[in-house]
Parts: structure tokens; sequence; C-alpha cells
């Protein structure tokens, strides 16, 4: 009985949440971070031999959103944990204690839709790669695997994606370094492999972003219910109490009756 009492403090619905919220934060930082190191260092650094400072920023503000969100996640875990069973009853008994779970119930709402609002531009934006790399890998199946090594006569250009050395170069009036194209068929393979790995890692960071966005909506969906129960908290509780000692007092009359009964029983 004891176990199943605990088992019924324990918020499944937060629980179940969390865990869908960190599979997709960790599917979505570890393979938009390889992703995005393939095409900063293999093709950018590697293949026409200049940096794109903007590409390292996107990283590292992704990389850092994700970290926040997995950290929000444990706290709303928390106060699921709070808000769940005896423990609420616990917790959130006094009218100051219950206002403070309701103010802290709603502050954890607006803060999962400000989130999850975020993360619908996140997934609108991680759709993006997945559409270049859809319309690259026609391009190479097409000009550069589809021919001879020899044969190959089609030069890849940053400048037809809006990618230029110049607004990269810190330095006016020197000549950047690197190249904006690529007509060379042994680098047009190898661009074509670094798309190919990290191609289907975009892909994978799209579906762990589209998996966050459904924890959030879990989440908002849990935490509108515990404002329910918290704010109702106050009234189960006093009718509780009020039920346990009309059950004491009819106890206690009961059992003064029958007394007064055998008393008389053995007078007579």
């Amino acid at each position: 009985m004891g176990a199943l009492d605990k088992l019924g403090n324990c918020p499944f619905a937060s629980l179940m949440a969390t865990i869908i919220v960190f599979v997709g934060v960790g599917v979505f930082c570890g393979t938009l971070y390889r992703a995005l190191q393939i095409i900063i260092i293999n093709v950018m650094e590697g293949l026409f031999q200049f940096s794109v400072s903007w590409l390292s920023v996107v990283q590292i503000v992704f990389i850092v959103i994700g970290v926040v969100m997995a950290l929000f996640s444990i706290v709303l875990l928390v106060f699921g944990f709070l808000a769940t069973g005896a423990t609420r009853q616990n917790v959130y008994s006094g009218k100051r204690c219950i206002m403070g779970g309701r103010v802290s119930a709603g502050f954890f709402m607006a803060m999962s839709f400000l989130l999850n609002l975020v993360w619908l531009v996140i997934l609108g934006v991680a759709t993006i790669p997945v559409f270049l790399y859809v319309m690259l890998g026609s391009i190479c199946n097409t000009e550069v695997y589809g021919n001879n090594f020899k044969t190959v006569k089609y030069c890849f250009k940053l400048s037809h994606y809006g990618i230029y050395r110049n607004s990269t170069y810190p330095l006016l009036g020197v000549a950047p370094p690197g190249k904006d194209e690529l007509c060379n068929p042994t680098e047009l393979r190898l661009l074509c492999d670094n798309f190919a790995e990290a191609g289907p890692l975009f892909c994978t960071a799209l579906a762990g972003a589209a998996c966050i966005i459904i924890g959030m909506i879990f989440y908002m969906t849990i935490l509108s219910s515990n404002y329910t129960r918290i704010k109702i908290s106050k009234e189960l509780t006093d009718y509780r109490n009020a039920v346990d000692m009309e059950e004491i007092d009819l106890h206690s009359n009961g059992r003064g009756i029958m007394d007064q009964s055998y008393d008389k029983s053995s007078y007579r």
C-alpha cells in the first residue's frame, strides 16, 4: 500500500513531457552541432577556404537555447511533483501557499507559451537547411554523381545562395581569401559527400525540435490542470477535514450510546 501511495504522488504526465523534451533537446543539439560543424569546417573552411562567422553564432545560440530548455523542463518536473497527490495537500494547504502555487503555475504557463513560440520559430528556421538538402541532393545526383568524372562541367557558386566572401571579411579594401565557386570534379564530389552527411542530421534536428514543441504543449496542458487543482486544494482539504471530524463524532456518539445501553443492562 505504501508503494502505491508513492506511485500516486508521481506526476507521470510531467515525467512523460520531461522525457519528450529531454529526448528532443538531446537530438536537436547533438545533430545540429555535428551538421553545422560539417558545413563550417569541411565545406566553408576546407573547400571554399574562408569562414562564415554568423554560422558559428547560430550554432552557439541554438545550443544555449537547447540547454535552457532542458533546465526549464527540470523546473517544471519539480513543480509537477509539488502539485501532485499528497504532496500538493502538504505544500499548498494555507491561503498564501495556494496563492503562491497559483501564481507559479500561471508564470510557468506563460513561460511555456513563450518558449513554445520560440521553438516554433526555430522549427521554421530548421526547415531551411532541409529544403537546401533536398535541392542540393537533386543537383548532386544530376550534375555530379550522374555524370562521368571527366565530363562534369557544373560549377557550384555560393553567390546563388546569398553567401559572399566580401560580406564575411572584416578588412575593407583587401581581397578576401578563399573562393566563391567550385568547378573541380574532385571538389564537387567532396562537397556533395559532405552535403549527403549533413543533410540527414539537419532532418533529425528538425524532428528533435518538433519533439520539444510536443513536450511543451503537454506541459501547458499539465500546468493548466495543476493550476485548477491548486486552486481547489483548500476547499478539498477543508471538506476532507469536515468529513473526518463528522466520522469521528459519529463514532464517538455511537460508542457512547452503546456504553449507556450496556450500563443499563448491567444494572438490571
